[in-house]
């Protein structure tokens, strides 16, 4: 149990609660954040990845084919200088292959429709260095497309290959050739010895420079592009999977964001701590269409609406009348559904019990037993019966199950200020009313604490209050100032009923 302290405001004395001191991180908290909001990260992985899918679908299509040039080395280019000079050729023609020159005689080669400026940003080189080939990468909208811009790219650069190597052969030989002429006219018994020896160096140049030019081309072409069968881009499967991953972990940051800031009571011990009150039961949480009856309860939720009268029945005893206040922190926790259930299993008991419809903001308590809404309880209270008691419009308004002793009074129409309405004097005669009938047990439906004074004043006035708790919706905020308002009430808090609750034997009951 939290230390307490008290405070004197002025006006009066109360036991205010110290805060809990800070819990160490707790990686169940995490996990149970996780599970309350596991809709919310589906819902977010599915949009996030359906909307990847779908706008890798509506992208238009690119196709990319590749052809390849080899350059050929001699084994002596093993060496460390040659395979240096390799590399600086191979990066020579990677640059080449982007030229504007090249670029507009490809264009002009075949490629129709296609220029200098189109073609940039649809070729692309790469160099492969351990095997010395260089890759010509082609980008289209079509398959066929994509290997025409490659093989004639490569066909192109080939062609202007061999043409400038021609050239070059054919100025070279034109000046070996000259410088043989000059040396041989040059040439005279005194010198024959020097001039015949530049004479044979020249004739080597020529016959290695016929060599060299019939041994072919350094460069030629290793492999022709294909059409693809399939596009480069988008990739659809592959985006959606990225997309997939990427909604997961914003998912996660959002909900360990969500935790972190607004952080919600793990469970039922946590929230029996911070409210110092007992859990009574845990009431597993079972979706079904709006507006249920009560009668339609699923075997593990009657087991624990019985633990729950016996629990009841236990604190207060039907000896004499018993007024119960059901009421929950916030609203949206269930505790019109609570009401009416143990209401429904007091009376299959054989307790006499009565249905009072106290929450005149979100009444909801006639709609489980498909009772009219009016007359009801603001209808009572302000006094538009024409002194008609409230058990007597109770009475008239009875379910039709467990022979007439479970009875509904309606919350009536809705009045433009109920806590006007349950402040005023007609308060005190209606509670007169209660203490005359002959009911056991009668429960009010209330409005929620936090926030509203209806329940408040309701509180002080009842033998218990049962305060209905669904932590996935409880900050410790919350759970903190519910203890703190029930303290400064003095009210007869008999303890919690947990809806959501893990700890049922529910395989028990479905065996």
């Amino acid at each position: 149990m939290a230390d307490r302290r008290v405070l004197d405001d002025g006006v009066g004395r109360y036991t205010a609660p110290e805060l809990p001191p800070d819990d160490p991180v707790d990686v169940g908290r995490y996990l149970d954040a996780f599970r309350r909001s596991r809709w919310l990260v589906a819902g977010m992985v599915v949009a996030l990845t359906a909307a990847v899918l779908v706008i890798s679908l509506l992208l238009p299509k690119t196709y990319q084919a590749t052809s390849k040039l080899v350059l050929n080395t001699t084994p002596s280019s093993a060496v460390a200088s040659d395979a240096q000079s390799t590399q600086r050729d191979l990066a020579t023609v990677k640059a080449s292959l982007t030229y504007r020159p090249l670029l507009a005689a490809a264009a002009k080669n075949g490629l129709t429709g296609e220029t200098v400026n189109s073609l940039r940003g649809k070729v692309h080189a790469s160099v492969d260095q351990d095997a010395n080939v260089i890759s010509i990468v082609g980008t289209d909208d079509t398959a066929r497309g994509a290997a025409a811009i490659a093989n004639v790219v490569a066909a192109t650069f080939l062609a202007r290959e061999r043409r400038d190597q021609q050239q070059r052969v054919k100025r070279t030989r034109a000046v070996l050739t000259k410088q043989l002429a000059g040396l041989q006219a040059s040439l005279t018994p005194l010198n024959q010895a020097d001039i015949g020896s530049q004479i044979a160096t020249v004739k080597q140049q020529l016959t290695d420079l016929a060599l060299n030019a019939n041994s072919g081309p350094a460069l030629e072409l290793g492999e022709r592009a294909e059409p693809p069968s399939s596009p480069s881009s988008p990739k659809p499967v592959r985006n959606a999977i990225f997309g997939l991953f990427a909604g997961l972990f914003i998912a996660a940051l959002v909900v360990l964001a969500r935790a972190q800031l607004r952080p919600r009571v793990s469970g039922s011990r946590e929230l029996s701590r911070l409210l110092d009150l007992p859990v009574m039961v845990e009431v597993p949480f079972v979706r079904r269409r709006f507006g249920h009856s009560p009668n339609t309860l699923s075997a593990i939720e009657y087991e624990a609406y019985q633990t729950l009268q016996a629990s009841l029945r236990m604190q207060l005893p039907p000896a004499t009348q018993r007024t119960v206040l059901v009421t929950s922190a916030l609203h949206g926790e269930g505790k019109t559904e609570v009401t009416a259930a143990l209401g429904l299993v007091l009376a299959q008991a054989g307790q006499r019990t009565w249905l009072v419809s106290a929450d005149m903001r979100w009444p909801r308590l006639h709609e489980l037993f498909d009772v009219a809404q009016t007359p009801g309880l603001a209808e009572v209270l302000a006094g538009g019966r024409h002194g008609e008691s409230a058990v007597a419009v109770g009475a008239r308004r009875s379910a039709r199950e467990n022979g007439g002793r479970l009875h509904v009074l309606a919350s009536g129409q809705r009045p433009p200020d109920p806590a006007q309405l349950l402040a005023g004097g007609a308060l005190d005669g209606f509670f007169d009313d209660i203490k005359e009938s002959d009911y056991d047990y009668v429960l009010l439906d209330g409005p929620p604490l936090l926030g509203l004074v209806d329940s408040q004043v309701l509180a002080q006035r009842v033998d218990g209050v049962i305060v209905v708790c669904r932590p996935d919706r409880l900050t410790s905020e919350n759970a903190i100032d519910m203890r703190e308002l029930l303290q400064r009430l003095g009210a007869p808090a008999l303890g919690l009923v947990i809806i959501g609750g893990r700890s049922s034997p529910i395989s028990y009951f479905e065996g």
